[in-house]
């Protein structure tokens, strides 16, 4: 009997045992990484200027059969300008030089590119004929209406055009809520308000739409180390990185609620829920 009972203790210890160091290994896969390893490709080779390619826009539009139909798709494509127009700002504000949109699209048919190659191919044309240090890939893949928020699905990818390697890769779900009433109709917030208004009277949809990119944008690409022309690039080495996959929500308090997504609830949410 005693001997069934030694037994029986050391299994307990041994799953206990097991059970830690399940345990590390998860909070090890959560923890968050520090840039100076995160971006060891950004403090590694430097990049000061940045070329903004043109927006791969994938999200769908609707059949204009109605009214609605041409409201829903103007919205879209207001969005998908405003979130190319602020993709630079997080840039400049960081210390790098920026090749703008207008720029980027002559370039790009200069030289014959597709999104492909600005993805997958040769960029070291970039260096060697325009002095251009890294290129920034961004896709959009969807839309979503939902219980009174919208969901936009996104890739940033940046690459260094000195090595064509990724210096930088983010998936990000991003939602703008909206409060709603006792009888659960949505209304809209003060600061939509004044941010419709500020951009000369935007719809409702669009309203929400181009705040949710913009805060996007900031909170993706604020997060790159600062220039190296900076005195902050090394002071910025132990500082956090933000997470590969993200579920990014700006909620009806009008803050964000960031959380760390998997490759599978983002390719689930993106590209199978319906």
């Amino acid at each position: 009997m005693s001997y069934l009972i030694r037994i029986d203790q050391t299994m307990k210890k041994t799953y206990t045992l097991l059970a830690f160091i399940v345990a590390v290994l998860l909070l090890g896969a959560c923890k968050q990484e520090k840039k100076a390893t995160y971006y060891e490709g950004i403090y590694s080779e430097k990049p000061v200027s940045i070329f903004i390619a043109p927006v791969d826009d994938q999200t769908m539009r609707k059949v204009e059969k109605y009214p609605s139909d041409i409201e829903y798709n103007d919205a879209c494509n207001t969005a998908t300008q405003y979130f190319q127009q602020t993709l630079a700002y997080p840039f400049i504000q960081n210390g790098y030089y920026v090749v703008g949109p207008v720029s980027a699209r002559q370039i790009m048919e200069a030289e014959e590119f597709t999104f492909k190659h600005l993805r997958r191919g040769n960029l070291k044309d970039f260096y060697n004929a325009y002095g251009i240090d890294a290129v920034l890939n961004t896709t959009l893949y969807r839309w979503q209406e939902k219980n009174a928020e919208w969901t936009l699905f996104i890739e940033y990818q940046l690459r260094s055009t000195k090595t064509n390697t990724e210096l930088m890769h983010k998936w990000v779900k991003a939602t703008k809520r909206l409060p709603t009433n006792l009888k659960g109709d949505a209304y809209i917030m003060k600061e939509d308000k004044a941010f419709a208004a500020s951009m000369g009277g935007l719809g409702t949809q669009a309203t929400q739409q181009c705040y949710l990119v913009e805060k996007c944008n900031d909170y993706v690409l604020r997060n790159l180390p600062t220039s190296s022309t900076r005195r902050q690039f090394e002071e910025d080495l132990y500082h956090m990185a933000n997470a590969t996959y993200i579920s990014y929500i700006w909620t009806e308090e009008g803050r964000a609620d960031v959380q760390q997504l998997s490759p599978e609830e983002f390719e689930q949410a993106c590209f199978v829920d319906k």
